[in-house]
């Protein structure tokens, strides 16, 4: 059985591409695996083991980036069509913006659970985790950040065939749970696919055993001799921590486009 990992990386006022050879230094420096880009202009590097070339599709999506105080085109369409494109039997399907720092994920690759991602969610200057609802049914959020998948099970083809219909027919969808459809996320189309493929119950059978850590948009990072330093004001106070061999998902790109000089 072949493993590997799946990253979607279209460039807009941000480079992904460029975020994306840095994620994908760190998969195989912690899990090595081999990992596959999914573009529409190919990328000059070696990092990635091939690259998928494909139609980047709408561009309607806009995004308000605190650290960057714009708003930014953000291509998020067709990524349920990982299951489609992915060349491995398992796979690690991350954001780009996803920073590993430790083979934790591992384990869970090789593991036989068909499809995990994360539920709760930990933003790294708040004292506890959270599981995050949308929609004016408080439905529950399941995280798109970190995804791991086995081409072979019924229940992943389920999900992403209905992570396909959410997409296609997002209006209704939000209709029917009652949230805005002017931007689109995959946390919700893929929320509602696991909950309506899992009989209208949360699937916890597929949820990672610990929060996906968020560092927010609005709190300043940094990275010295690969521990990452979070910087964030709290009742007026500047306040700094550091982060080591903990996996981040860190939302504001401004700040990684410095570290790794994009």
């Amino acid at each position: 059985m072949t493993t590997g990992a799946l990253l979607f990386a279209f460039d807009s006022e941000i480079q992904y591409t460029k975020l994306a050879i840095e994620c994908a230094r760190r998969i195989k420096e912690y899990l090595d695996i081999p990992v596959t880009l999914v573009t529409d202009k190919s990328v000059d590097t070696d990092m990635f083991d091939s690259q998928l070339i494909v139609d980047r599709g709408k561009d309607t999506n806009r995004r308000f980036f605190n650290d960057r105080q714009a708003a930014t085109t953000w291509f998020n369409f067709g990524r349920n069509a990982a299951l489609d494109l992915s060349p491995y039997d398992r796979t690690l399907l991350v954001d780009a913006d996803y920073m590993l720092n430790s083979s934790n994920l591992l384990p869970f690759l090789e593991s036989s659970q068909p499809f995990l991602c994360h539920r709760h969610v930990h933003s790294v200057h708040v004292p506890a985790p959270r599981l995050q609802t949308f929609g004016t049914k408080n439905t529950h959020m399941w995280w798109a950040t970190v995804v791991i998948f086995d081409r072979s099970s019924n229940f992943t083809q389920d999900v992403f065939d209905v992570w396909k219909m959410v997409e296609q027919n997002y209006t209704h969808y939000a209709n029917l749970f009652g949230f805005s459809s002017r931007q689109y996320r995959n946390d919700y189309a893929l929320s509602i696919a696991l909950l309506l493929c899992n009989g209208n119950v949360h699937p916890q059978q597929c949820e990672l055993p610990w929060p996906l850590l968020n560092v927010d948009t609005e709190v300043e990072v940094s990275n010295i001799n690969n521990t990452w330093w979070i910087e964030y004001t709290n009742a007026d106070r500047k306040k700094k921590i550091c982060v080591k061999n903990h996996d981040l998902h860190i939302m504001c790109k401004s700040y990684l486009e410095k570290l790794y000089a994009v």
